[in-house]
C-alpha cells in the first residue's frame, strides 16, 4: 500500500522535543518543487519522532512527509480553514530553512530595499542557488523574481558585502538566525575560523550557556574538561550575574555557579585558574569583576570624582542670592531650606545629586537651577532614561529634554557648545551601561546634576547609580525632605513605606488610600470594579505580568472584556494561515508604546487610545496603516504594523513602566511575588496624585516592606571605587 506524501514548508514550530521525548510538532502549508504554495485553504500539523528527524526543525525548511492526513475544519477570526495533522512515517529535508540568507538580505543595511518578503521570495524561487547566482552576479536570474534594477543594486551589494561560505557555515551548524547575525556582523569572513577555535566565543553574543555548550561538546567535540570550556563557564557566570544586576561578585558565590553550570566541583580551581590567565576576569579585594563592568565603573567613579573633589562656583555668593530672590517673587514660591541649599549646591559644584520623594519641590529646584545656568552662559541638557520621564521634565519646566539614548545619539563633542551642563532626572532608573554612556561622551568641564528618589526601584538593567551615590560622603548630596506638592494620607504611607514601616490602611475605598483585602482568586475582580468606578481617572499598576491573580496580562483581558467587549478589532494578515488575525487589540482600547521611535516623536511607556481600525489586507509594509490612535501629547497617529510589535494594552501596566509617570487615580494589585518588594510599592505609591487603592494580600505587602530591599541585595562596586579615586586625590 503506498502512503501519501505531500511537500510542506514549515510556517511555524509549535513543539521542539515535546515533553522531552525528542520529535517535534510544526505547521506548513503544501507547496510544489519551488517552493510555491499550492493550496491556499490547506494547513498541515506535523508530528514528527526523533527517530525521523535529520536536523532540527526551523521555519521556511521544506520537507517531503510521508504519512495519513486526519483532516478537520477549524475557525480562524471567522475563516474556514482546513487543518490536516499527519504523524509522519517517513520525512526528508528537500531544502533548508535559508533564514540566514534571508535575514541578510532582508535586514542588513548594504542591501537596503529588497526587505524580508523579496529576499524569502528570492530563496524561495532559487533555494540553495541563490548563493551561486550571487557570487556569479548573474542578474540575468535574479531578475526573474527582482525588478532588473535591483537584481542589479543586488549583485553590487553582494560583491562587496556577501559571504556565502559563512552563511552556509552557519546554516549546517544549525546556529539560530539572530545569533548567526551578530556572530557574521562581527566576525565577518573569519566566523568559522573564530567560533571552530573556541566555540565559548558565542558567550559574549548573548547566547545562552545550554546551547554554546551542547554545540562545542556535540559539533566540535570538546570535553567536559577542556580549558576552553572552563574559562567560559566562568565567563557565562559572570555574564548571568551581571544580567541579575550584579557588576562584581565575590568569590564564593562565583564558585556556586560554577558547580551549577559544570555539573562538578572538582575543576572549579581550574576553571578560575584558566578564566584568570585569559583575561575574562578581574579580581579587586575580595570581588570578582567581568572586564566590561569593570572598566564601566571604573570610567564612572573616575569621571565623578574629578568633578565631585573640584568645587567651581558659577555666580558669586551674592549674585546667586539675588536670583534665588528674583525667581521666588516671580514664581510665586516661598523655597524651604533644603531648596536653597540645593540652588547653592549645584552652583558651586561640577558634580552634585539632588535627592527627595515625589512632592518635595524637585521639580521646583530644577526651574531655579535652569535660571542658574542660564545667568551663567551655559548649555542646558535636560534628560531622563525613560520617553515618558523626558516628556514629563520638558513639561515641567519649559526646556525641551530628550531621553538619554537621544542625547546620545545626536550629541557631538566636536560641535558641543563650550559651557554646558547635563541634568538627569529620575537617576534612580539610570544603569551602568548608560551612565558609562554619558560620561564618556562628555568634555571633563561639562557640569551633571543627578536628581531622583533612591528608594525608587532600581534600574532594570545592571549596577546602582543614585542608589550608591546618594550615601557617598565624598559626593556633594542634599536630599529634599519636606513634601511641598501634596501632603496628607498619601505622603505619610509613602514616608512610612520608604523606611521599612507599614503605614495602617483604612479597607475604605473612598480614602486618599486604602487597603482592600480579599484572596488572591479574588484581586482581579476587586480591582476591576474599583477601575470602573472611574476609568478616564485610573491606571491599574502591577508588580508582575502574567500571573493569574494580579498580573497585568490577566488584568488587561478582563477589563477589555468588561469595558470594551463590543469594540472593533484591530485585524492583520497571518502570513501562516493567508488569512486575517485578530491582534487582541480593539477600537476603544488603552494602549501603551513599549520603545522610543523618534521618527514620530513617540517614547517608551507613551499612553495613548485606538481610535479607529483599518479593514485587513494582505499587505505586511511596515507603513500601512491599520488605524489610528489618540495618544497622552494630543496628537493622532497612524498605528501600523511596525508600531504594532511594540504596543500593548494598557487598562495595566507594570509598575517599572510607570516609573517617571504620575495619575490621578492608582489601583495596585498585590500578592506573594518574588518581585515584590519596598520600593516596588513605594514607587506605586508615589505614581498617585489624588488616591490609592491597594487590593489583595496584606500579609504580603507587610513582608515586603520590612524586609532588605532587593536593591541592597546588588554587588556592586561604584561606591568603593569612588571612595578609592578620592583617597588618591589626597
Amino acid at each position: 500500500m503506498n502512503v501519501p506524501s505531500v511537500t510542506v514548508r514549515i510556517s511555524a514550530v509549535r513543539s521542539q522535543n515535546p515533553c522531552g521525548r525528542g520529535g517535534a510538532i510544526f505547521t506548513g502549508i503544501e507547496v510544489d518543487d519551488k517552493g510555491w504554495r499550492v493550496d491556499a485553504k490547506t494547513h498541515y500539523v506535523i508530528k514528527a519522532s526523533s527517530q525521523l528527524l535529520q536536523a532540527p526543525v526551523e521555519c521556511g525548511q521544506l520537507w517531503r512527509i510521508a504519512g495519513t492526513p486526519e483532516a478537520n475544519t477549524i475557525v480562524v477570526n471567522g475563516y474556514r480553514l482546513t487543518e490536516a495533522t499527519i504523524t509522519a512515517e517517513s520525512m526528508e529535508m528537500l531544502r533548508p530553512s535559508g533564514e540566514h540568507i534571508i535575514t541578510l538580505l532582508g535586514q542588513g543595511e548594504a542591501f537596503e530595499g529588497i526587505g524580508e518578503v523579496k529576499a524569502r521570495r528570492l530563496w524561495e524561487h532559487f533555494g540553495d542557488a541563490l548563493y551561486d547566482l550571487l557570487d556569479r552576479s548573474d542578474v540575468d536570474r535574479l531578475a526573474e523574481v527582482l525588478p532588473r534594477p535591483m537584481a542589479q543594486k543586488l549583485a553590487d551589494a553582494w560583491q562587496q558585502w556577501g559571504n556565502t561560505f559563512t552563511l552556509q557555515w552557519l546554516q549546517s551548524k544549525g546556529f539560530a538566525v539572530a545569533l548567526g547575525r551578530k556572530v557574521l556582523d562581527f566576525f565577518g569572513k573569519d566566523a568559522a575560523r573564530k567560533i571552530e577555535d573556541d566555540p565559548y566565543r558565542l558567550l559574549s553574543f548573548a547566547a545562552n550557556w545550554a546551547t554554546v555548550d551542547a554545540l562545542a561538546q556535540d559539533t566540535f567535540g570538546l570535553s567536559p574538561t577542556d580549558p576552553r570550556r572552563l574559562a567560559g563557564s566562568v565567563e557565562e557566570a559572570l555574564y548571568a550575574a551581571f544580567d541579575a544586576g550584579h557588576t562584581c561578585i565575590p568569590e564564593l558565590e562565583l564558585a556556586r555557579r560554577l558547580r551549577v553550570l559544570l555539573q562538578r566541583s572538582d575543576v572549579l580551581g581550574s576553571a578560575l585558574a584558566q578564566a584568570e590567565s585569559a583575561g575574562r576576569f578581574i579580581r579587586h579585594g575580595e570581588r570578582l569583576h567581568a572586564p566590561g563592568p569593570f572598566v564601566m565603573e571604573q570610567g564612572v567613579a573616575q569621571a565623578i570624582a574629578r568633578r565631585a573633589a573640584n568645587p567651581d562656583p558659577l555666580l558669586d555668593a551674592d549674585s546667586l542670592a539675588e536670583l534665588i530672590a528674583d525667581y521666588q517673587a516671580q514664581a510665586g514660591i516661598s523655597l524651604h531650606q533644603k531648596q536653597v541649599e540645593a540652588l547653592e549646591l549645584a552652583n558651586a559644584n561640577p558634580f552634585c545629586v539632588i535627592t527627595g520623594g515625589a512632592g518635595t519641590g524637585k521639580t521646583t529646584v530644577l526651574r531655579g537651577l535652569f535660571r542658574v545656568f542660564e545667568a551663567a552662559g551655559h548649555t542646558i541638557y535636560p534628560m531622563a532614561l525613560s520617553g515618558r520621564a523626558a516628556k514629563r521634565i520638558g513639561e515641567a519646566t519649559g526646556h525641551g529634554a530628550q531621553t538619554i539614548a537621544g542625547f546620545l545619539k545626536h550629541f557631538n563633542a566636536d560641535d558641543a557648545p563650550s559651557n554646558a551642563v547635563v541634568v538627569i532626572d529620575e537617576a534612580s532608573m539610570v544603569d551602568l551601561p548608560s551612565a558609562y554612556r554619558v560620561i564618556r561622551h562628555l568634555p571633563l568641564h561639562y557640569r551633571v546634576v543627578l536628581v531622583g528618589d533612591p528608594n525608587q526601584l532600581p534600574p532594570v538593567g545592571p549596577g546602582l547609580l543614585l542608589h550608591e551615590l546618594a550615601h557617598q560622603p565624598q559626593v556633594p548630596v542634599v536630599e529634599l525632605s519636606q513634601v511641598k506638592r501634596y501632603g496628607g494620607a498619601i505622603a505619610e504611607a509613602a514616608a512610612l513605606i520608604r523606611d521599612g514601616e507599614w503605614p495602617d490602611l483604612p479597607a475604605d475605598a473612598l480614602a486618599d488610600i486604602a487597603f482592600l483585602a480579599c484572596p488572591p482568586d479574588q484581586i482581579n475582580e476587586v480591582v476591576l470594579r474599583l477601575y470602573d468606578q472611574d476609568r478616564s481617572a485610573s491606571q491599574i499598576l502591577c508588580a508582575t505580568r502574567n500571573a493569574a491573580a494580579g498580573g497585568m496580562n490577566a488584568i488587561n483581558a478582563l477589563c477589555q472584556r468588561h469595558t470594551n467587549a463590543h469594540g472593533e478589532g484591530l485585524m492583520h494578515w497571518n502570513l501562516e494561515f493567508d488569512q486575517p488575525q485578530g491582534t487582541g487589540i480593539r477600537v476603544g482600547d488603552p494602549v501603551i508604546c513599549l520603545r522610543n521611535d523618534w521618527e514620530i516623536d513617540l517614547q517608551n511607556g507613551s499612553l495613548g487610545v485606538v481610535l479607529s481600525v483599518e479593514p485587513p489586507v494582505p499587505d505586511i509594509a511596515p507603513e500601512r496603516r491599520l488605524g489610528r490612535i489618540l495618544w497622552d501629547d494630543g496628537r493622532t497617529r497612524d498605528l501600523t504594523p511596525e508600531l504594532l510589535a511594540h504596543l500593548e494594552l494598557a487598562y495595566a501596566i507594570t509598575i517599572h513602566k510607570a516609573q517617571g509617570s504620575g495619575f490621578q487615580r492608582v489601583i495596585i494589585p498585590v500578592r506573594q511575588s518574588k518581585l515584590l518588594d519596598r520600593t516596588l510599592l513605594y514607587t506605586a505609591v508615589t505614581r498617585a496624585e489624588q488616591q490609592v487603592i491597594l487590593v489583595g494580600d496584606v500579609e504580603a505587602a507587610k513582608t515586603a516592606i520590612r524586609a532588605p530591599r532587593h536593591s541592597d541585595r546588588r554587588h556592586v562596586a561604584l561606591g568603593a571605587l569612588l571612595r578609592e579615586q578620592f583617597e588618591r586625590m589626597v
